[in-house]
């Protein structure tokens, strides 16, 4: 296991020799969890400016050094043209070097969710007996089990739908408006979606017309609040055959309108163990029983 106390003790408290290393000689591995720098244009500046005030973090490879934290450092020193970078150095192991990316990029929130996962894969593979649960690895990156459990999941009910829709979405940690409305989703809404994917009613559905559905509900939730996406989502687990949009309408307006029945203790009954049965809310068993209703009456 890696040599720390706990996984949330700083690079910087860690024994290493600080170095000017030339950039050539520095390059991006496969231990660093970012895997793109992103926009580093305001970084540019300030490097213009200030030069770089904080030392990256670095591991010795074969004469060369494995950048381990620092990555948009990195990035913009090599734009501005600077020919060394103050630099941290220190032999790690992968699985150290993987830790250490990790808890430093989240404790920054510089970090997407599926940067985490693939890192949590990458601990995992290299020692599985250490990271093998969702609460070892909660432990290790000083994480809570639910927030190391929502990443996991998120991400892969995204990656799922994605492969068998070929549709364009995606998970991140805070996408803008306009990101929302193309369908990429935040990692709260993800985790609505694998909810939907692994819930029975779902999963009986023919594998096209699934992944078609599940495409639809995730770009529908996108845009929507937190509350609104959860709201139509139990209502999708009810009857995911019907249209999406149709299902989103009909959740918005029993939302807004807030209707108040009086129920025979029975009925409550009834709807509270269907609801429990279908891992959904009485609202949502309360409506798809009203449409259904209202349909046979010809009324709907």
């Amino acid at each position: 296991m890696a040599k720390f106390s706990s996984a949330q003790q700083s690079w910087k408290e860690q024994t290493g020799s600080i170095m000017a290393v030339e950039v050539q000689k520095l390059f991006v591995g496969k231990t660093n969890v970012r895997k793109s720098p992103g926009d580093v244009g305001d970084l540019v500046d300030s490097v213009k400016e200030k030069g770089i005030l904080e030392p990256v973090l670095a591991r010795p490879i074969g004469g060369r050094y494995e950048l381990v934290v620092g990555s948009r450092r990195f990035e913009a020193a090599k734009i501005v043209g600077l020919k060394k970078l103050p630099a941290i150095v220190r032999p790690m192991t992968d699985e150290e070097a993987i830790i250490v990316s990790l808890v430093e990029n989240i404790q920054r929130k510089d970090v997407e969710p599926e940067e985490e996962y693939d890192a949590i894969v990458a601990l995992r593979k290299v020692n599985p007996h250490a990271y093998g649960s969702p609460e070892q690895l909660a432990k290790a990156l000083g994480k809570s089990r639910r927030y190391v459990e929502d990443r996991i999941n998120a991400v892969e009910a995204v990656r799922t739908i994605r492969k068998e829709s070929k549709a364009d979405i995606s998970v991140k940690q805070a996408p803008l408006p306009k990101e929302r409305k193309e369908g990429v989703l935040p990692v709260r809404h993800a985790t609505f979606l694998h909810r939907a994917e692994e819930a029975p009613t779902v999963q009986e559905l023919p594998r096209k017309e699934r992944a078609t559905q599940l495409k639809e509900l995730a770009e529908t939730i996108a845009p929507l609040t937190s509350p609104e996406a959860e709201n139509v989502v139990s209502h999708f687990v009810m009857a995911p055959q019907r249209p999406v949009e149709d299902i989103r309408k009909e959740a918005t307006y029993l939302h807004a309108v807030k209707l108040e029945i009086l129920l025979d203790p029975r009925v409550a009954d009834g709807l509270r163990r269907a609801a429990e049965e279908r891992n959904t809310t009485m609202e949502a068993v309360a409506t798809l029983a009203i449409h259904s209703w209202l349909r046979q009456q010809r009324y709907a």
